[in-house]
């Protein structure tokens, strides 16, 4: 495979990714205009309607079945005010950015920029990827800042991995999953002797209450886990999280609160049907119970939980298979549920030992008709 990739740069590979989605904008314009089946998602549909309430001063939950934070309307007002496109510009802009960071972080990781392309090109390069952002779903801005988050924590950026990770949560509530392997990774040797001056002088204090403690070894163990570290990355992440989420719930009251986190643990939809709770569903569509969202919700929690803290160590396999398992347990899966996790892959494949030919290609193709059945 090596000799395909022998005269490909990062930036031949990324010039080539944008042209493949300015390709798909423009023929998205074209079956939108002249097919009856459109190119354009109805989940763009729906943003841009409520994106035109937040223009008028209005509450974009007006718009049925937008189920979103505010802020993602609010970001998408230029499609009212200049081009009603802009959105699907800005999400294959953020499929750039997705590619950019993966790139980036393997390097960081060790490997070389040109060994790095052919694990770039699993995102650059995937139709799957390309049509759903250019179709106008916004997950790829959500894998910015997932990554943003790992790429800045990996750099000793702390801070802004705190600040992107608040954001991510409260733009969808599921990056949450991810604070049990953030919080193993930052352990003491984090920093290593570039400690800052704050989480010195609360790790002296630490020490200082563990020595107070050494008899009660069930709070000895706590107190040692809840290093200074660790609780300024929940506090500074947290903080974000609630002041964003807290401007949000004054502008819009329950409302925000009902249709962006907590109709989404209660859900149910028969529709889409890659689910594995699809047929129970099913069945129960004419007398549907708010328990059976919960209890759906019980082995999903639990599972990403037990896999977070588990592989905590290796940051990028725990958030690749904590956000496998959290989509297969998912009461509802459609397509784009699927960029949660495809954004990780190419970070944990150089770790595997699979070979593409055969055992790779096999897995790759019972994938695919998973989907197709």
């Amino acid at each position: 495979m090596n000799k395909y990739f022998s005269h490909l740069t990062f930036n031949k590979l990324c010039t080539t990714a944008f042209l493949l989605r300015v390709i798909l904008l423009i023929y998205g314009e074209y079956q939108d205009a002249y097919f009856t089946v459109k190119y354009t998602d109805i989940d763009y549909v729906v943003f841009t309607d409520a994106a035109r309430y937040i223009t008028q001063g209005q509450s974009p939950y007006l718009r049925e079945t937008y189920r979103y934070t505010p802020l993602l309307a609010m970001i998408l007002t230029p499609n009212i005010y200049w081009f009603r496109s802009f959105g699907k510009c800005l999400f294959a802009i953020a499929d750039l950015l997705v590619g950019y960071l993966i790139h980036h972080i393997l390097i960081l990781r060790g490997m070389t920029s040109r060994n790095a392309l052919k694990y770039d090109a699993l995102w650059l390069l995937n139709p799957m990827v390309a049509n759903i952002s250019t179709r106008g779903n916004a997950e790829s801005l959500l894998g910015v800042m997932v990554l943003g988050t790992l790429y800045c924590i990996l750099k000793k950026q702390f801070y802004s991995g705190c600040v992107l990770f608040g954001l991510s949560v409260h733009f969808k509530i599921y990056p949450v999953i991810y604070a049990v392997p953030l919080l193993m990774l930052l352990d003491d040797h984090y920093y290593g002797d570039r400690e800052e001056s704050l989480s010195r002088k609360l790790r002296m204090f630490q020490l200082r209450l563990l020595e107070i403690l050494k008899e009660r070894k069930l709070v000895h163990g706590l107190v040692s886990f809840l290093s200074p570290l660790r609780i300024i990355f929940a506090i500074s992440s947290a903080s974000v999280f609630f002041i964003l989420t807290g401007f949000m719930y004054l502008q819009y009251g329950n409302e925000f609160m009902q249709h962006t986190y907590l109709y989404h643990v209660t859900r149910e939809d028969h529709r889409h049907n890659f689910s594995i709770w699809f047929y129970q569903m099913y069945l129960g569509i004419e007398n549907t119970n708010r328990l059976m969202g919960l209890v759906a919700f019980v082995p999903q929690l639990a599972l990403v939980t037990i896999l977070g803290a588990a592989f905590g160590k290796d940051i990028f396999f725990a958030c690749f298979i904590q956000t496998f398992i959290f989509v297969a347990y998912n009461k509802v899966i459609t397509s784009q549920y699927f960029m949660w996790y495809i954004c990780l892959f190419p970070l944990i494949l150089p770790s595997l030992k699979i070979k593409f030919k055969w055992k790779g290609l096999m897995l790759l193709l019972a994938w695919i008709a998973g989907q197709v059945i």
